[in-house]
């Protein structure tokens, strides 16, 4: 298990001296007052951003429009995009919920039901397995959250089956569902090559968080509180497992760049990071995105070892 107390160091890596490996300027543009897109390994896109939940807008890693869909059954929660180029896209509405799936071309090819579970977070793994995190509704009433104990990982098989169930709900505190939806937020769920990384609700605020790991067979590795970096930390999980988290600070403005020491379980302060917002990994690299309104600029880094 990781310690719970984070320690802040500061370390000799460097990430804005070295020149991005890749850069895009893509057409997913920004507005004025517009929502904040979501991230998924080198994609960008938006959930309702015409004010329909039940629609989804996604950008391709190389900048250009790969998908305006609709989703009939629900609201639509997360979305996966495997290497094929085929989509996972959780939903859900007042009666029930599920993940269609869809092929390259954006064609439905099968819908699963889940039930009262909500999948709000999603992964694909190398194996083309989807992995889960989400919360699940009480029998009794629908608008509840399920009093009784629940698995908040779910695995589904390449074939939409589930494959699995784990990390129980009362391994955390009461207060809010570890999986619970957090508006278009990237990375609350993350396959690396061995392992699953959660970012999940860990207590009775939004700013109570925590960092979980499992093996691929669901068991847990590690837990690690992400209480340090307050609201919203943007996490980026790497394929060789190399962790990090962004954070602004709130006097300054200033986002600070920190990297996990395993061997410890201290945060090393990465020095002079990028610039712009730490959208999260692809692949081996880090990959930013300028902040400003307009369209939105891509860059891919080297993570420091």
């Amino acid at each position: 298990m990781f310690r719970a107390i984070v320690l802040l160091a500061v370390a000799s890596h460097c990430l804005a001296a070295t020149d991005p490996v890749r850069e895009v300027t893509s057409l997913a543009a920004r507005a004025a007052h517009q929502l904040i897109p979501a991230f998924y390994n080198g994609y960008i896109y938006w959930i309702g951003i015409s004010g329909d939940d039940s629609q989804t807008t996604i950008y391709a890693p190389d900048g250009h429009l790969a998908f305006s869909l609709e989703t009939r059954n629900g609201a639509v929660e997360n979305i996966a995009v495997d290497t094929d180029g085929s989509l996972a896209i959780a939903w859900r509405s007042q009666k029930s919920a599920g993940i269609d799936f869809r092929d390259s071309s954006g064609t439905l090819t099968r819908t699963i039901q889940t039930g009262r579970y909500v999948a709000a977070h999603l992964s694909f793994a190398e194996d083309h397995a989807l992995w889960s995190l989400g919360y699940q509704s009480d029998a009794a009433d629908a608008a509840l959250r399920d009093r009784q104990d629940y698995m908040t990982v779910r695995k589904y098989g390449p074939d939409g089956k589930e494959a699995g169930a784990y990390l129980p709900r009362s391994l955390f505190p009461a207060g809010l569902e570890p999986g619970m939806t957090g508006w278009q937020r990237s990375s609350s769920i993350v396959v690396a090559h061995d392992r699953v990384g959660l970012r999940a609700f860990s207590g009775d605020r939004g700013d109570k968080t925590e960092w979980v790991e499992l093996d691929l067979k669901g068991v847990l590795l590690s837990r690690l509180r992400l209480d340090e970096f307050r609201h919203f930390p943007r996490v980026a999980l790497t394929v060789d497992g190399d962790l990090f988290v962004q954070n602004q600070e709130s006097k300054t403005q200033t986002h600070r760049l920190y990297k996990l020491d395993r061997a410890s379980s201290a945060w090393q302060m990465v020095d002079t990071p990028p610039s712009g917002w730490l959208e999260g990994a692809d692949g081996d690299a880090l990959v930013f995105s300028d902040s400003d309104l307009g369209p939105m600029h891509v860059r891919w880094y080297p993570h420091p070892k």
